[in-house]
């Protein structure tokens, strides 16, 4: 199916953003989920599975947490969102649930570590 394979890939690419906030391929799986009928971005955490579904265009992304939708990104699926951007907001959403710790993302300066 064409749109399944574009979906794979753009939750590939998002993925591929969530690497500068930790979190490698060895943490995350995309595939296609019968349960919420859509391809979906797994990413394993201390916490458990969170899973950031694609939706159909112009739709806000659903992100589920042991089965159970917890909410949505505060962006929506168009061709102008950029998907480095979607990957900022799925590690935002996951950093406030506390299932992801951001490094160096919450410190402020000191004159120490000023340069």
């Amino acid at each position: 199916d064409p749109g399944t394979t574009a979906d794979i890939m753009q939750a590939r690419a998002i993925a591929g953003g969530l690497a500068e906030f930790g979190i490698g391929p060895a943490r995350w799986s995309a595939a296609y989920d019968h349960q919420a009928a859509a391809v979906v971005l797994r990413v394993d955490t201390p916490r458990g599975l969170y899973a950031l579904a694609i939706p159909a265009p112009g739709q806000p992304f659903p992100v589920r947490h042991r089965g159970e939708r917890i909410g949505a990104l505060d962006c929506r699926r168009t061709y102008g969102t950029a998907d480095s951007y979607t990957a900022a907001h799925f590690a935002a959403f996951l950093r406030d649930r506390a299932a992801l710790d951001i490094p160096g993302r919450d410190a402020c300066p000191t004159p120490q570590n000023m340069v």
